[in-house]
């Protein structure tokens, strides 16, 4: 079966392409939105200290969501590195082919990352990388910043599109928001008028996006599951709403949400997990 070891991987970091997209994407909406935002509608008039709001609120949603993509991308979630030692070796423990190796209970292998992951959850096409159990936490909350400014956006530019749309027959507005490069390719619209229509289709259909995970997402937290686990209707794991809420994001897990630098260790080392059975020995 192998000896204990630490684990390395022989075929090399992932593909970077996914992020690379993903970074174009985002950089795409950003310049129309602000283009939107200085040569387009662009918001209401907003008086001083809701405009001052505003951007506080603008800000802390960015640094949150900039801060938890960075910490998801800097954590590692896989065996690489990983002493697996000494940790009950062998007791419901795999043996990956791949990897070469035995891995703990609640790990898999990625074909995509090339590797095992500790306590895998799946693996995130739009960020090039396996959730697990060292970057959960700035997953969810990378979800719920996401969420939280594509839907400020969204109300932002809200007003202009109501009245760009209010504007025209109800055909040409069903063209503009589903169509949008159509109806900027074939001259119907201005490509102010299309940055704020194709600006305001992404932030609303991202917010959706971002807000279905998040709520998922929440779900298999407060069951403590992992999305393979919910799937095979597996409940090993799950010690009650709020011991699974310190397991996954710390004892600071009312504060993780606000910032994403903000210390709160885990409780386990993402090998060895307490079970439903071990909790029901401890009490009796």
């Amino acid at each position: 079966m192998g000896q204990p070891r630490a684990v390395g991987s022989a075929d090399g970091p992932p593909t970077r392409l996914p992020l690379v997209l993903t970074a174009l994407w985002a950089t795409a909406v950003g310049l129309e939105l602000a283009y939107v935002l200085v040569l387009g509608p662009g918001p209401p008039p907003l008086g001083p200290l809701a405009r001052a709001f505003q951007l506080a609120l603008a800000a802390f949603q960015l640094l949150n969501l900039l801060g938890n993509v960075g910490l998801f991308l800097c954590s590692d979630p896989s065996i690489r590195g990983v002493m697996l030692a000494g940790h009950g070796l062998g007791q419901g423990w795999a043996y990956c082919y791949q990897c070469q190796s035995q891995v703990p209970p609640r790990s898999g292998h990625c074909s995509a990352c090339r590797v095992c992951i500790l306590r895998r959850d799946h693996h995130c096409r739009l960020l090039g990388r396996c959730v697990g159990f060292h970057n959960y936490r700035p997953f969810l909350c990378l979800l719920l910043h996401g969420a939280g400014i594509l839907l400020h956006v969204s109300v932002l530019l809200g007003p202009a599109l109501a009245a760009l749309l209010q504007a025209h027959t109800p055909l040409h507005t069903a063209a503009l928001l589903l169509l949008p490069w159509l109806m900027l390719l074939t001259g119907r619209v201005s490509l102010a008028q299309f940055a704020l229509a194709f600006v305001t289709d992404t932030c609303v259909a991202g917010a959706l996006f971002c807000g279905a995970g998040l709520l998922f997402h929440g779900m298999l937290l407060l069951r403590g599951q992992t999305t393979w686990e919910w799937a095979r209707g597996q409940h090993s794991y799950d010690l009650g709403p709020c011991h699974n809420l310190q397991a996954a994001l710390g004892p600071r897990w009312i504060l993780v949400w606000l910032w994403p630098f903000l210390a709160s260790p885990l409780p386990g080392d993402g090998i060895t997990f307490q079970t439903t059975a071990d909790v029901g020995l401890v009490a009796s």
